[in-house]
């Protein structure tokens, strides 16, 4: 997956300036041996409807050419999934789900993601 740009995210909350909010890192494209090696981010969240958009745009605004982002939330019911729905086309995996807190959610990557 490429990082979306600024203009292609949702826009922000009122009042939210500054990155992520309103600027963008802009990366390098030059590939180097062939291409960048994928990396993959996991967020593990409940209830963090206050954090989560910030903390998603933080990852995507970085602008990695090759990323695999992965969020795990615990069925939250604050709000937190249809912020997350908002940014689902740069989101590789998502899963929300009753688990036994952040470690747990964490460890079912191995076990779900196959699915996702």
């Amino acid at each position: 997956m490429h990082c979306p740009k600024l203009h292609d995210l949702p826009p922000p909350p009122p009042g939210n300036t500054g990155w992520p909010w309103t600027e963008e890192y802009i990366y390098n494209d030059q590939v180097h041996f062939g291409g960048w090696p994928k990396i993959s981010i996991v967020t593990a969240s409940y209830n963090r409807a206050k954090f989560i958009e910030e903390t998603i745009r933080a990852v995507l605004l970085q602008g990695y050419p090759n990323l695999e982002y992965v969020i795990i939330d615990g069925a939250s019911t604050d709000g937190s999934i249809e912020i997350i729905g908002r940014y689902r086309p740069w989101i590789t995996h998502f899963i929300s789900e009753p688990d036994g807190g952040e470690y747990e959610a964490v460890n079912m990557i191995g076990r779900t993601c196959i699915a996702c």
